[in-house]
């Protein structure tokens, strides 16, 4: 029955053409990512080729190539900052979707009536929208791929295409997060309008409050992929600095930048502790999520308003 929700969930969402606006917003993240890493690589080669000419003219040798001194997948630092500014809040959509559409149209009650059992209905809707969000991701990393190709003029190594995996499965985790409090805020309240501003909510908390409070960072600072606390001399900083182990964002970012080698290296055990964030907000909504739907009333169909 969990499976039979869950593709019944997947095709809701194909005819809504809502899978399809999920897997065009990752892909053209991922391709400006691409794209931006490209300009990037031009200009630092124009620079240093003209700076070699110059060196050259007067007799001094050249220095090594500034780009040859970067890591491979240094091109998608920039995903660091779209996956929780834009994917986390489609993902958000798709979790609000994937409740509020049974709800408003009284499919949920049919569904009860043939004898499905609310914990398989809520294991049917999360399943699906991870199956949803994993097909997505792993599009983006086909093209992440590509674009190592072009970039780099080179096919990435093993270990290269091993971080890149392992990039888009903490991506899939913190966007999986999204999507489950896109479906608690369904079962929260019986007004879509007002799920979705939840939604919204906690969303904003998370990627931008939360961050700034527990790091010190100026708010354009916290939409930076490289950035330094600013305030934490500050007595209030201080105190709220002690929340930052406990930052999903924060740690996210963190965990992605050791991934993609763009941060200063640190030990194993530290980058693994700095899932546990994500992964203990997860185990948390699945858990709020079965209680919910247990005590929800699906007798009348949720308020559009």
């Amino acid at each position: 029955m969990i499976a039979t929700i869950a593709a019944q969930q997947v095709l809701s969402l194909r005819r809504q053409r809502t899978f399809v606006a999920l897997l065009t917003t990752l892909l053209v993240m991922t391709s400006l990512a691409g794209v931006l890493g490209w300009l990037s690589h031009n200009t630092i080669t124009r620079v240093y080729n003209d700076a070699v000419s110059l060196l050259a003219a007067d007799g001094q040798p050249a220095p090594p190539n500034p780009f040859e001194l970067k890591p491979t997948l240094s091109l998608l630092s920039n995903m660091v900052v779209y996956i929780p500014l834009i994917g986390a809040l489609v993902a958000l959509v798709l979790g609000h979707l994937a409740m509020a559409d049974d709800q408003s149209d009284g499919v949920a009650r049919l569904v009860f009536t043939r004898g499905a059992s609310r914990m398989s209905y809520v294991g049917g809707k999360v399943l699906g929208a991870a199956a949803v969000l994993a097909v997505v991701l792993a599009a983006s990393l086909v093209v992440s791929a590509v674009s190592l190709v072009v970039v780099n003029q080179a096919v990435p190594t093993l270990s290269d295409l091993g971080r890149l995996v392992l990039f888009y499965a903490l991506s899939w985790l913190y966007l999986f997060m999204f999507a489950l409090v896109g479906m608690v805020t369904v079962l929260v309240t019986r007004r879509r309008s007002l799920a979705l501003l939840a939604g919204l909510g906690v969303w904003l908390v998370v990627t931008y409050a939360v961050p700034q409070f527990a790091s010190g960072l100026r708010p354009s600072a916290s939409l930076s992929p490289i950035s330094d606390p600013v305030g934490t001399s500050q007595t209030f900083f201080q105190i709220t600095s002690h929340v930052r182990p406990f930052s999903v964002t924060e740690q996210y970012r963190s965990a992605a930048a050791q991934v993609l080698r763009t941060a200063a290296p640190e030990p194993l055990a530290d980058s693994v502790l700095r899932v546990l964030p994500n992964l203990v907000a997860v185990a948390v909504l699945l858990v709020l999520a079965a209680v919910l739907v247990r005590r929800h009333d699906y007798s009348a169909g949720a308020s559009d308003e």
